[in-house]
């Protein structure tokens, strides 16, 4: 590199105290608005806390008195302390329990025959109370009238459209589920607005329905609460349900538009609001569907190039009662003071930045005027010292004469380069020795290689070894089908009282080693060997075609090796084998001793094969015979009791089929 493209060293000492100068200012003005983001963040987050807590607290205030009052009058109706005979004496009970609340919480008590006779009490909008009536009376119109101070109705107020309660929301809802339940939302039907009912079904002591218990909570309430809480300058809060349907609004808009025949909810989505509008599209488009919102949780977004701090609540109550609850603060509402002040503090440190910008330069010039008369002669040094550096030898000689810093320094470096000298002559000898041993170490791990892999082979299955080896984590496979044999030796363990242990053991290595042999014959798969219990499988870890028929043979060939295994007073010893078929999990688990072994039902129903079997037979399940029975040759068996299983069918393998 040449001299002129080198940093120079006034240049050096200065960047660094202005980038630490630019540093501070910008770190200090970043932290001032970082700090008065946290602190609106926190605060707007509290305010959302204390929103979303007081319109849960005031729901829930408001949802209670409906529930009181319908399981009161329900008790009341099933232990017959209310006659729905008498209309007047109904109305006039429902009229004194309209003073226990306020008509805010409890709006219309009513009740709905199964024949269709309807009496309620409402609170209409009016701010007085009406008896509503309908039934043979009426002719099955809905007839409103006026009350006296006891509940009685008087004057005939209005007579209007026919009304079956048998198809209004509320009373379907009850009877569909059989308990007390809040019904959707719904349009009133005498005045436009929009209510909730809590419905009771009410039975007779037949267990048959009687009729359903209404009482009516007006959805204008909550709208009045929640344009009631202030939430910053301009924050808004509404609910909706998991339709996305609105239930209220802290804004002016109305949940609802009103048509010459109904009443309409809105969807959010259609509000005119336009914060409620986007707010609603962003958690639809985020969720896809409102229902897959299950925890509380608060966000921070973008409406119309606007930042906005947003926090969502589920509210649930009872069955069928399942609301969200939306509150969406503007961070402009905190953010315009702490912009400001930000603004001042950046404009304060750039005055800063240029007065200790000059400062700096004046004070690095003092201090490099020096020190680039020692850089001139080290660079004279280092160009006496390259024409001394020789591919042959790395001993240098650099003399440095009247600095002693310096003198100090070439006389370091002369007993380095000769140190590097010496010390790469002995690296080229060790490397030498190095290569040797690496080879002869080399041969020696590829023979304990080899030993390792034929090891690893005799205790797991080929494919799970390769599989092992490439991935360290447990291995676990699903085999939709593999056939299963367990075998045990009868009497095996008065045997055992009666033989020496190493004789036992030498006659069972034998007799185990040409059950092995068999495996490999028949391209099976051997488990595992408990005592004298010996586990085999077919069609698995590489799936079988023909498991079932290769499993068949080997467990006659096994019957029929049992002859060559006479003990020496001429006893002969008999096992009984159980085959089943079906899907099971096989792998290998844990991080030590690996054992290759099989999970799953189809495990446990071929060792009931076995234990549940006879000696010197093979039973098999139905599953294992419907796959061989045109192969080789079965008897029935018949029904029999499998513990843990209940009642199985199962049959004897005899031997092969004949074509």
């Amino acid at each position: 590199m040449n001299c002129s493209q080198d940093i120079p060293l006034r240049l050096l000492l200065v960047i660094p105290f202005i980038v630490q100068i630019v540093g501070a200012v910008g770190l200090t003005g970043w932290l001032s608005l970082r700090n008065g983001q946290q602190a609106v963040r926190a605060v707007t987050l509290q305010l959302r806390d204390e929103a979303s807590a007081r319109i849960r607290q005031h729901l829930d205030d408001y949802l209670e008195a409906p529930r009181i009052v319908a399981q009161v009058n329900t008790n009341s109706l099933e232990l017959g302390q209310l006659d729905t005979q008498d209309p007047s004496r109904l109305t006039r009970t429902f009229w004194r329990q309209r003073n226990l609340f306020d008509p805010i919480e409890v709006s219309a008590i009513y009740f709905g025959t199964v024949e269709g006779e309807f009496t309620g009490l409402g609170f209409q909008n009016d701010q007085t109370w009406q008896v509503g009536r309908s039934g043979e009376e009426t002719d099955f119109h809905f007839y409103s009238y006026a009350t006296d101070d006891r509940g009685n109705p008087t004057e005939l107020l209005e007579k209007g459209n026919t009304y079956d309660p048998r198809v209004r929301p509320w009373y379907k809802k009850a009877v569909e589920a059989q308990e007390g339940t809040w019904s959707d939302v719904y349009a009133d039907f005498k005045e436009p607005r929009l209510k909730i009912t809590l419905a009771e079904p009410v039975f007779q002591e037949s267990g048959e329905l009687w009729g359903v218990l209404g009482v009516d909570f007006v959805l204008s309430h909550i709208r009045n609460f929640l344009q009631a809480i202030r939430i910053g300058e301009s924050g808004k809060t509404f609910i909706m349900d998991r339709s996305g349907f609105l239930v209220a609004t802290s804004t002016e808009d109305l949940p609802f538009m009103i048509k010459p025949d109904t009443v309409e909810r809105l969807p959010a989505v259609e509000i005119e609001n336009r914060v409620i509008q986007k707010t609603a599209l962003y958690l639809y488009d985020r969720f896809g569907d409102f229902e897959k919102i299950k925890d509380a949780f608060n966000l921070e977004i973008n409406l119309d190039r606007e930042r906005y701090f947003l926090q969502v609540v589920p509210f649930s109550q009872g069955q069928n009662l399942d609301w969200l609850i939306v509150v969406i603060v503007p961070e402009s509402d905190f953010m315009g003071q702490i912009k400001k002040n930000t603004q001042r503090t950046i404009a304060l440190c750039l005055v800063a930045l240029f007065v200790a910008t000059c400062f700096g330069w004046i004070t690095a010039k003092w201090i490099t005027d020096p020190i680039m008369q020692l850089s001139d002669g080290s660079r004279r040094l280092a160009s006496a010292a390259l024409t001394r550096w020789t591919h042959e030898s790395l001993a240098q000689n650099v003399a440095v004469k009247g600095v002693a810093e310096l003198k100090i320094l070439a006389e370091s470096f002369n007993q380095m380069a000769n140190q590097l000298q010496e010390s790469f002559t002995a690296l080229e000898k060790s490397n030498e020795e190095l290569e040797l041993r690496v080879e002869e170490r080399t041969a020696d791990l590829r023979r304990e290689q080899e030993k390792s892999e034929t090891l690893l082979l005799n205790i797991l299955p080929e494919a799970i070894a390769k599989q092992l080896k490439q991935e360290a984590q447990a291995i676990a496979e699903h085999f939709e089908s593999v056939t299963i044999l367990f075998s045990d030796i009868v009497g095996f363990t008065s045997l055992s009282s009666r033989m020496a242990p190493i004789n036992l053991v030498t006659w069972l290595n034998e007799l185990f080693s040409s059950f092995d042999y068999l495996v490999e014959k028949h391209g099976l798969e051997k488990i595992k060997t408990i005592g004298d219990a010996y586990m085999v499988v077919g069609g698995l870890p590489v799936p079988q075609r023909e498991h079932q028929a290769a499993m068949a043979a080997m467990a006659l060939e096994m019957q029929e090796s049992m002859q060559q295994f006479c003990l020496e007073n001429g006893e002969c010893l008999q096992i009984r084998i159980g085959l089943h078929t079906g899907p099971v999990v096989a792998g290998v688990i844990g991080v030590r001793k690996f054992s290759y072994d099989l999970w799953g039902d189809t495990v446990n129903v071929a060792s009931r094969m076995e234990s549940s079997g006879m000696p010197g037979k093979i039973q098999v399940s139905e599953q294992f015979y419907q796959s061989l029975k045109d192969q080789f040759e079965f008897e029935e068996r018949g029904i029999i009791s499998v513990k843990g299983k209940g009642k199985m069918k199962t049959y004897w393998l005899e031997g092969v089929g004949r074509i």
